[in-house]
């Protein structure tokens, strides 16, 4: 593992450590047994850019597309046409990410929801309903 900062040194220099973060690399610091790593937003969305979303979908006898998102299986949408479709999946994914932000413990520690944490943080770094919207692939 890389040089890894005492939280007092930290603290004490609170200031040159978001710049290091920012503009040269991720921090790892220690406080006591504990071992935390500090990424800047932009590092951060780079590396969770492997997580992909997928949607799938198919449409109905009378015309409307109805599709769910492969990777977050519970989020269920539809939709008149495929772009309606692709706002209603991106709509329910930003209240799950909130939802799973808001009471993170309970979702990352079931066994069924940890694999969602990547998705969710990578959805959460977004800053509109239209950056989301992009993270679709179908």
């Amino acid at each position: 593992m890389q040089t890894v900062l005492n939280a007092t040194d930290v603290r004490a220099n609170f200031g040159g450590f978001i710049d290091t973060i920012v503009r040269e690399k991720p921090q790892a610091i220690k406080r006591n047994r504990d071992v935390i790593m500090a990424f800047s937003k932009q590092q951060t969305k780079e590396l969770l850019s492997i997580y992909e979303l997928t949607f799938e979908y198919e449409q109905d006898e009378d015309g409307r597309y109805a599709g769910s998102i492969e990777q977050i299986e519970d989020i269920v949408a539809d939709g008149e046409t495929l772009e309606e479709l692709r706002g209603e999946l991106a709509r329910l994914l930003i209240e799950y990410a909130l939802d799973y932000e808001n009471n993170y413990s309970q979702y990352y520690n079931t066994p069924n929801r940890r694999k969602h944490a990547p998705y969710v943080l990578r959805v959460l770094l977004e800053d509109d309903i239209e950056s989301v919207k992009q993270m679709f692939h179908a």
